[in-house]
């Protein structure tokens, strides 16, 4: 069995995998086993984790102003896309 360290560092190869420094052994193994899975049993698999994990404490630390008024000006262009998309119809 390979050591938590080159798994970590094979899944580290693909793009974006900085998240992986600090992780435990057993969670790089359960990204490597979803990394394996088809892709509906990876759906089904994240859906059920999303669903457990709403129950998690969770607090992402102080908001900025700045934050929030990014967040609403995304929100309210993806509303005026789906209303602009609904005219179109």
């Amino acid at each position: 069995m390979k050591d938590g360290g080159t798994r970590r560092a094979r899944l580290a190869e693909k793009p974006g995998r900085d998240y992986l420094e600090g992780m435990s052994e057993q969670t790089a193994q359960l990204l490597d086993a979803f990394e394996a899975l088809p892709s509906g049993d990876k759906q089904t698999f994240v859906v059920e984790i999303m669903r457990r994990a709403r129950e998690l404490p969770f607090d992402s630390g102080p908001i900025t102003d700045e934050e929030i008024g990014e967040a609403g000006k995304v929100v309210f262009a993806l509303l005026d896309q789906e209303e602009n998309a609904a005219h179109t119809r």
